[in-house]
């Protein structure tokens, strides 16, 4: 089986969860929305209901707290003010993401992220994102125990896999078919790295989970 790979890293990104009301929260890696909207922004084309499997881990270095100006209208006064917003920042992000799917889209992505119709951007729009060494890979499904190399999004389905270091996360994917800005929710996990695994698990032949 083969899939596609590629690295990203970006200076800073910011992830917005999707019930931050007061103040801004932000998912640890980019949910796979993310991802997808990445893909096909390089492919210069809207999403057309293909489906393709994404796995995304990766860590950075620090989490610091940046501010914005908030317009915020009070309609009870009818004044428009201006307060500051705080905003976490993810420093140094650097993901590992493989996809999976047919194969004439992996190459279509593979040859996008090769050559975007546009600069690329991540979590907020303000700092590019390099996309580093798009390529097919072999992958295979193997018997394994091992101490995991990157904090990852792990699919509800292997949740056996590991003990109960696990934090549970709703992620946003696909939009819902003829919905408007309606997405596909999936169940994971995000586990932290250094976390132990034991049990099937899909490997790139470079030694990276494949998590899906």
């Amino acid at each position: 089986m083969e899939c596609l790979k590629f690295e990203l890293f970006s200076p800073c990104a910011t992830f917005k969860t999707p019930f931050s009301l007061k103040g801004i929260e932000t998912y640890p890696l980019p949910p796979y929305s993310t991802i997808i909207g990445l893909l096909y922004t390089a492919l210069g084309r809207k999403w057309e209901g293909e489906e393709f499997s994404i796995s995304v881990q990766g860590d950075y270095e620090a989490i610091f707290r940046d501010y914005i100006r908030f317009r915020k209208y009070n309609r009870k006064d009818k004044e428009l003010q201006v307060l500051p917003l705080e905003v976490p920042r993810l420093y140094n992000l650097r993901c590992v993401v493989h996809v999976l799917g047919d194969g004439s889209l992996i190459d279509k992505f593979m040859s996008a992220l090769q050559e975007p119709k546009v600069y690329l951007f991540l979590g907020g729009g303000e700092y590019p994102v390099l996309v580093k060494n798009p390529r097919k890979i072999d992958v295979d499904e193997r018997e394994v125990e091992l101490e995991t190399k990157y904090s990852a999004f792990v699919p509800e389905s292997k949740a056996s896999l590991f003990d109960q270091r696990g934090i549970p996360f709703r992620l946003p994917s696909f939009y819902e078919e003829g919905g408007e800005k309606a997405y596909r929710w999936e169940q994971v996990y995000f586990l932290p790295k250094l976390s132990i695994v034991e049990g099937p698990l899909l490997m790139d032949r470079e030694g990276d989970v494949v998590w899906v």
